[in-house]
């Protein structure tokens, strides 16, 4: 008879069979997948949304005068929307903390969740909310799976930042393990493990289940900062463990893992069509820094990006089989590709203190939708550190004669956050750049008051102005900066407001 076999041996519950189970079960199978159908519609609205703002929307073109009809107080309407869009905007103090617009997406993407879970009575029996739980583990994979998705589907879709739909991954990647651990859970209780084990479609489901759980131990926050290397061997190796064993699992939950296992090797795929095997040099800085420099002439095919890009780097002599995402540092369509890469752990660690200085890259990208400050009266850039990266060459692009933003020509208003003023060192201030390099020392000056900053300069651009804030660095900056947008809008002020947060 063998180790293995066709039918549980004993029922999972004196009512396994009853027909208020079947019915339980029943509905939700027929419930659930609706939920992809919900998802999909909200993605067609935010990708409607984004084509219609880059295509049709009319932009501003000339200067808004400061005197006259521009300078009058915004209408009713227009106050009310700029105070939800500063309510919105505004992030509290809190490590983990996000702005209240993400914090209201997070909200809604888990109370769908957990209507799904809950409607119709799923607790009237273990069974049944186990069942529930197990399809709405399946349901949210290959909306974990698109969010995960390093070549930039939703970026191209949406004009998310990578730092927005990395949000949104990591929490549906802690809904995906949560319901498959649960799920496992509550079957136990009406069926014991060792019965369980003796059934090959139950047995590699439990295999399936011990990766979700080493993900979801492994995602937690603190431990990710303080493994992160390893977590994402852990990550890449599991998930494409776990996709087969769900195959085998049940056949109702095969075109989710068909689904899944097509978006990650579309990924990959594309990673391999986007890559670029080049040549790089580093150039160690101040402040446990390295400067990684590209030859884009060291490749076949012409390589173009826009300022506020990013892309993913791999050096196989230092780390196999990992891709980091770094902001390009440096103007676009220069002879050089330049990356600001502060020394942590793992393969930032080991290139700073690589002895060579030339090593062998494979990156992948650009990627990437950045913001448009056409039309834009006054542009603050702020950044702090190695934020530098988005900042320098965003004011260079916005700064230039000929370049995308000639026609407009908005005032750039530039500061960079620095410890120390050798940091300055890291990128070319040219004053014949025509920008203002503004450098704050804190090792010599304190540290600034970011909102108080944010608010002078909006207020010096004049009533009626049209003001974006583009800010890049640490998460103290970030929140300060957006607070202090939050503050002027809800004042009535025309302002626009852009991160890049430092982490993972």
């Amino acid at each position: 008879m063998g180790f293995f076999i066709e039918k549980i041996p004993t029922p999972l519950s004196p009512n396994r069979d009853g027909p208020f189970i079947k019915e339980g079960t029943g509905f939700s199978r027929i419930f659930v997948p609706t939920y992809n159908a919900v998802i999909g519609f909200i993605f067609l609205a935010l990708t409607a949304s984004y084509f219609y703002n880059l295509h049709f929307k009319k932009a501003h073109g000339e200067k808004q005068p400061l005197l006259g009809a521009s300078a009058k107080a915004p209408s009713k309407a227009t106050l009310t929307y700029r105070r939800l869009r500063s309510v919105l905007l505004y992030q509290p103090k809190g490590r983990y903390s996000e702005s209240y617009g993400t914090m209201s997406v997070i909200a809604g993407y888990l109370g769908l969740n957990i209507l799904y879970l809950f409607v119709h009575n799923s607790t009237r029996h273990v069974t049944i909310f186990g069942d529930r739980l197990g399809l709405l583990a399946v349901v949210n994979m290959p909306l974990l799976f698109l969010l995960g998705a390093k070549t930039g589907l939703l970026v191209q879709w949406t004009g998310w930042s990578h730092e927005g739909y990395n949000i949104l991954h990591r929490h549906c990647g802690r809904v995906v393990c949560s319901a498959a651990v649960l799920h496992v859970f509550f079957y136990s209780l009406a069926c014991p493990i060792e019965v369980m084990v003796h059934v090959t479609t139950i047995f590699v489901a439990l295999l399936a289940t011990i990766g979700f759980f080493i993900i979801l131990i492994s995602s937690i926050a603190p431990l990710r900062a303080k493994t992160y290397e390893m977590f994402l061997y852990l990550h890449v190796y599991l998930v494409v463990a776990i996709l087969p064993l769900l195959y085998f699992h049940f056949e109702r939950v095969r075109p989710y893992v068909i689904t899944s296992a097509v978006i990650f090797v579309w990924d990959r795929i594309n990673r391999f069509k986007n890559a670029h095997n080049v040549i790089g040099r580093t150039t160690i800085l101040s402040g446990n820094t390295v400067k990684l420099s590209l030859d884009v002439h060291s490749t076949a095919r012409e390589i173009h990006w826009k300022a506020g890009q990013y892309v993913y780097v791999s050096v196989s002599e230092l780390a196999r089989q990992q891709a980091h995402p770094f902001t390009i540092a440096s103007p676009p369509n220069p002879n050089s590709l330049d990356l600001i890469i502060r020394a942590r752990k793992g393969f930032s660690k080991s290139l700073f203190l690589s002895e060579a200085s030339e090593h062998k890259v494979t990156f992948h990208g650009p990627y990437g939708s950045p913001p448009s400050f056409e039309g834009a009266d006054r542009v603050i850039l702020l950044a702090g550190g190695a934020g530098i990266s988005y900042a320098y060459p965003e004011s260079i692009e916005l700064a230039s004669a000929t370049g995308h933003y000639a026609a407009s020509n908005p005032e750039v208003d530039f500061l960079w956050v620095v410890p120390s003023r050798d940091f300055a060192s890291w990128v070319d201030l040219k004053e014949d750049y025509n920008v203002d390099f503004k450098v704050w020392v804190t090792a010599e000056q304190g540290r600034p008051d970011i909102k108080k900053y944010v608010k002078d300069s909006i207020i010096a651009a004049g009533p009626g102005a049209r003001v974006c804030v583009g800010v890049c660095g640490p998460a103290p900056l970030v929140r300060d900066s957006r607070n202090a947008c939050s503050e002027m809008l809800w004042e009535g002020n025309n302002v626009a407001f852009y991160s890049e947060n430092f982490g993972w």
